[in-house]
């Protein structure tokens, strides 16, 4: 019954015009959807309009929350989620703002399904069954970057992907397929460890040194590469990519 509720309450919201003044904000906020055909632009607004609706979105460190944060970061997760049909991120209920890197206290042991990315300075935090924490000033850098390599939101969405099958981010998102799981059991640690060594040695690579920390870090990396830096992930990459292009599955729709 509740399920027939939420599909129909969202229907109602995403068959709601989409604001003029959200449409400015995409087109500055969110350069990628130039790159994408009219059905699947519209695809995503009607996602960013539950996003909006559905989140409880707040502000911390004095930030006041306007459309421009909503809409701005709701776009990025409605990127991720564009050919996963009826995914909204249900288990994440709040997005936490923060006006810039926030100081907290530094712990070794996390556990239960938290991920902090940064010991002291952090830049976002994603908890299982819990809020997403993000800092503004690195999003905003992120989506105006004109040749971007980061994404703080792609990034701490992918833990939440990741955090789906059991609680603990651990590089291994739900897959459907047994031969897609398995060559994901193959290519993925083999991956991560070449990245480690690659950071141990100074060696060039797209994928950011923090993915080396972790698999659950190297997912999330590897996430923010192959939306932000697909051609470079292919060349240097080819065998993740082609693993996070099944799974994400939306780079044909460009």
């Amino acid at each position: 019954m509740f399920g027939w509720f939420r599909k129909r309450r969202r229907r109602r919201i995403s068959s709601q015009p989409f604001p003029d003044s959200w449409v400015d904000i995409l087109a500055t906020n969110a350069g990628f959807m130039n790159n994408l055909d009219a059905a699947i632009q519209t695809k995503i607004c009607r996602s960013v309009q539950i996003f909006v609706s559905e989140k409880n979105w707040e502000g911390c460190g004095g930030l006041n929350v306007t459309d421009e944060h909503r809409v701005t970061i709701a776009a990025q997760m409605a990127r991720m989620t564009v050919d996963f049909e009826g995914e909204y991120f249900d288990d994440v209920l709040s997005i936490l703002i923060y006006p810039a890197a926030y100081v907290a206290q530094s712990r070794k042991q996390l556990g239960g399904g938290v991920i902090v990315e940064g010991s002291d300075g952090r830049l976002g935090e994603a908890w299982h069954r819990g809020p997403v924490i993000l800092s503004w000033a690195d999003v905003l850098d992120n989506v105006r970057d004109p040749f971007p390599v980061r994404n703080v939101v792609i990034h701490e969405f992918a833990h939440q992907l990741d955090m789906r099958n059991g609680g603990q981010a651990d590089g291994i998102p739900t897959i459907e397929s047994p031969t897609t799981a398995h060559r994901w059991s193959q290519v993925m640690p083999e991956a991560f460890n070449d990245l480690v060594y690659r950071c141990q040695h100074h060696l060039p690579s797209i994928l950011d040194c923090y993915g080396a920390t972790s698999p659950a870090e190297f997912f999330a990396v590897a996430s923010e590469s192959y939306f932000e830096s697909p051609d470079a992930l292919e060349f240097q990459w080819p065998a993740v990519y082609e693993l996070l292009d099944g799974f994400y599955g939306n780079r044909a729709t460009e």
